[in-house]
């Protein structure tokens, strides 16, 4: 449930959400429950969405945990840290070389 709390439920990571859901035009919307494990939140952010936009919004969920996992990791093991608009920026970098080598345009 740490990594949850971390990728989910922190201020920082609310922060970092937030930007990504005005950047999908509300694509992304993160409202996890507490007590929900990681792949009942998967399951629930994905279930209503039409089949060509599931992938898009699997990558973005995907980009935004992992660099919310690396920032943590940065703080712990660098002592260092990155503001929350710096962490969205390297969300977006990822999704852009992601859409380019894959040659599919991101769908929200």
């Amino acid at each position: 449930m740490k990594q949850l709390h971390i990728c989910l439920h922190c201020s920082y990571a609310k922060q970092v959400w937030l930007a990504m859901s005005n950047w999908t035009s509300g694509a992304i919307h993160i409202l996890a429950v507490q007590d929900e494990g990681v792949e009942d939140w998967w399951n629930r952010s994905l279930a209503l969405l039409p089949v060509a936009q599931k992938r898009s919004v699997a990558a973005i969920l995907m980009y935004t945990c992992w660099n919310l996992w690396k920032e943590r990791n940065r703080r712990v093991f660098d002592q260092k840290c990155l503001q929350p608009h710096e962490v969205v920026q390297l969300i977006k970098e990822e999704v852009n070389l992601r859409r380019v080598a894959c040659g599919t345009p991101m769908v929200f």
